[in-house]
């Protein structure tokens, strides 16, 4: 069995696309082969794939369905509560036919644009819903309990290892830069700790990336934030002073 739920997560900010496919291995090859070409229909993915590079994603098998025909449901599931989010990529309020890997004449939404208007009204909900930490917690909660039997993880591996691997064979491109750097925080301009990268910082400290971004670009304290009187700095650049 080779279709169910994937998520396409960014490892530098933990922000996802959730999917659905009755082909999983080709629907993984389809996504990457239309980001690294720049022209995959969801803008907000295409956006982080260039700002982060394609060594950022991941892409995760998370529930295998057994019925084609519920691949629907069971993707408007892992959507809802999502949708609308910052850190979620998805735009569509609901599973529609791309996530089960259809295209062309094929698709029931083939040649269906949304009209300025509605493409307006689905922007401002996006932009002007606040979500409460606890909501936060019980989404990540949420998506964190599913238990997925080892049947089922036995399969997602088969559609990630070996031949169903879309670079099985294949050799790796070099995109020439690198997506992490090393950073390490000061205090009166002496080293306190290095981290291997960005999130390392921030799982440690809590930190959001603006925060952690804001620093970095200063060069200066941090005075009464959780970085109380630390400043930040990459490994390679000149230590604050």
């Amino acid at each position: 069995m080779n279709q169910g739920i994937y998520k396409i997560t960014n490892s530098e900010n933990d922000h996802f696309y959730i999917g659905s496919s009755v082909n999983l291995t080709r629907r993984k090859s389809r996504h990457f082969s239309e980001l690294r070409n720049n022209r995959h229909n969801n803008k907000h993915l295409q956006a982080a794939w260039k700002k982060y590079g394609e060594s950022a994603f991941t892409f995760a098998v998370v529930e295998l369905v057994e019925e084609v025909d519920q691949l629907h449901a069971a993707e408007d599931k892992w959507l809802a509560g999502h949708v609308g989010a910052s850190y979620c990529y998805n735009i569509g309020m609901a599973a529609i036919s791309p996530m089960l890997g259809m295209s062309g004449p094929l698709s029931p939404t083939y040649g269906y644009r949304h009209k300025p208007e509605a493409k307006a009204k689905i922007s401002a909900a996006g932009k002007g819903r606040e979500v409460s930490q606890e909501t936060r917690a019980k989404r990540s909660a949420k998506l964190k309990g599913r238990v997925i039997s080892q049947e089922q993880r036995e399969q997602i591996s088969k559609t990630l290892s070996g031949e169903g691997n879309y670079w099985y064979g294949k050799k790796r491109p070099d995109h020439g830069a690198k997506v992490r750097k090393a950073v390490a925080t000061y205090r009166d301009g002496v080293l306190v700790k290095t981290y291997a990268s960005i999130s390392e910082l921030r799982a440690e400290f809590g930190a959001t990336p603006t925060t952690v971004n804001r620093l970095l670009k200063s060069g200066k304290p941090a005075y009464g934030s959780i970085f109380k009187d630390l400043s930040l700095a990459y490994v390679d650049a000149p230590t604050p002073t």
